[in-house]
């Protein structure tokens, strides 16, 4: 009989690290700047279900954060330029 603890931390998904790599090359972020990639449920009908949100800790009060209305398997290269030129300001570190 095997245990699965609900609690434990989870290793993040292949998909995580390629959309990470994808934010830091498109805002032209170096190792030193933390960004964490995580899909939360949502309950607006744009998303169809499911948010992925990006946060950019780029200093200690400076926190930036990337929202896409669609599942973390769905974002594109694409998604991510098109979001970082949006936000105004990038890639002022």
């Amino acid at each position: 009989m095997s245990f699965s603890n609900p609690f434990a931390p989870r290793r993040p998904s292949n998909r995580a690290s390629i959309v990470k790599a994808w934010v830091r090359e498109c805002a032209g972020f170096g190792d030193e700047v933390t960004v964490a990639v995580t899909e939360i449920a949502c309950r607006h009908a744009a998303c169809g279900g499911a948010e992925t949100l990006v946060m950019i800790d780029v200093a200690a009060s400076d926190l930036r954060v990337l929202r896409f209305d669609k599942a973390l398997a769905e974002i594109s290269a694409e998604d991510v330029r098109a979001a970082v030129e949006a936000a105004k300001g990038w890639p002022a570190t």
